[in-house]
């Protein structure tokens, strides 16, 4: 064996891609099989490639800006809801009630409403100037709530 062997060798085992894929139909039954011409298959690995790669990162962009503009406009309805209720607490005048049987900071909120508040926020507005840990009232206590107008 000589070295022009082992090259021509060597290259018969080096393996190429086809120019391009194709495929063949078959008709026919068992024993009559005849070939079909078809067109070669054509590939598009590079566009297909880079087309993911760029909507990917257009949607991390999108997704970015809706993120920021849903984080700006909650911040924005929170601050003024928070104002508001600021605003709405600091004009309440309060008067004092005896806790009945029954009772709760959700009969109380609906009994004494302040208006431009839930009953929801009524409630803990009744427990923070209460400085009430639970929502849950004794009969007998003495509660401040805001008073009737």
């Amino acid at each position: 064996m000589n070295a022009a062997d082992m090259i021509q060798g060597n290259l018969a085992l080096k393996l190429e891609a086809p120019a391009s894929s194709a495929f063949t139909v078959v008709k026919g039954g068992r024993s009559h099989f005849q070939a079909v011409a078809t067109k070669p298959v054509r590939t598009h690995r590079a566009s297909v490639a880079l087309s993911p790669v760029a909507l990917k990162a257009s949607t991390i962009v999108a997704v970015a800006v809706a993120f920021t503009l849903f984080f700006v406009l909650a911040t924005s309805v929170f601050s003024a809801r928070h104002a508001a209720y600021a605003d709405f607490v600091a004009n309440v005048t309060y008067e004092t009630v005896r806790v009945q049987s029954g009772d709760s900071l959700w009969s109380l909120a609906q009994e004494h409403p302040i208006d431009g508040l839930s009953t929801q926020e009524t409630s803990d507005m009744i427990r923070s100037v209460n400085h009430l840990d639970r929502g849950s009232l004794d009969a007998g206590a003495v509660l401040k709530v805001p008073a009737r107008s």
